[in-house]
């Protein structure tokens, strides 16, 4: 399990594999960056790991927003720490939070066994990613060209949340949200792209605890669901409540419930 592994022991096991080519810093960097949060998400759970995953976009937003030459994807990652570090902690975040923490270990293991005190030839991220592959479900292969190999951003939203009570005492939360998924280039220039795929969605009481939360399917432009809250109390609703997705502005996501 990669949440059993120190960061630092992980860190110095992967310094020896890696090829000198682009890419080796998602070896090295990404990988022990993740492991770190895998140790907080073990420790506090899924529903905590808001304040960890916020602290890591806002640095990987603010890195981009910085840059002088061309912004690299994982998979070529070059030196710049915001996409190595943050970008890659974020990315494989996701990865496992879609396809499963099991999933990922068994990837990450296999690449270690092949790979360390090997060489030459070196292992290359290309090498990382046909792990990932090989462990993510047909269905959601596209998701690896998003977090790794592309510049994938994303502009969730969202609109309404009106809440009806049911007769248990429970409440049906009608949501509005609007989803759009967005490929950059290296330069910052942007192109719209369809988006269809499983997002969170949920609900928070008026202290911000998450009273309801949920995967559903969604696609780019406006999408209504139902979202049930047991023991009612929610305040505010919407999509992506937790921040797993790179979203520029993550101030919207939620709005208040309206009765």
């Amino acid at each position: 399990n990669v949440a059993d592994i120190t960061p630092d022991s992980f860190r110095l096991l992967l310094q020896y594999l890696p090829a000198n080519v682009q890419g080796a810093e998602f070896i090295t960097e990404s990988l022990p960056e993740y492991g770190a949060l895998m140790v907080l998400k073990t420790k506090y759970g899924d529903v905590k790991m808001h304040r960890f995953l916020k602290y890591e976009l806002d640095g990987y937003l603010r890195g981009r927003g910085f840059e002088s030459k061309q912004e690299q994807p994982l998979v070529r990652a070059d030196g710049a720490q915001y996409v190595h570090y943050q970008k890659g902690s974020l990315e494989l975040y996701a990865l496992q939070d879609a396809i499963g923490e099991q999933a990922i270990d068994d990837a990450i293991s296999a690449f270690l066994n092949r790979w360390k005190f090997a060489g030459p030839p070196y292992a290359r991220s290309v090498d990382l990613l046909a792990e990932f592959r090989r462990v993510t479900p047909k269905e959601l292969q596209p998701l690896i060209d998003d977090l790794f190999e592309t510049i994938t951003l994303y502009d969730v939203r969202a609109v309404s949340a009106a809440a009806k009570k049911q007769a248990d005492g429970s409440d049906a939360i009608e949501l509005v949200v609007s989803v759009r998924k967005i490929r950059a280039d290296g330069g910052g220039n942007e192109t719209e792209v369809p988006f269809d795929g499983e997002v969170d969605v949920g609900a928070l009481d008026a202290h911000g605890n998450v009273v309801a939360i949920e995967k559903r399917r969604v696609q780019s432009g406006e999408n209504r669901i139902t979202l049930a809250v047991a023991k009612g109390g929610a305040v505010r609703a919407g999509i992506d409540p937790l921040g797993k997705l790179i979203d520029r502005d993550d101030k919207d996501n939620l709005v208040a419930v309206t009765r």
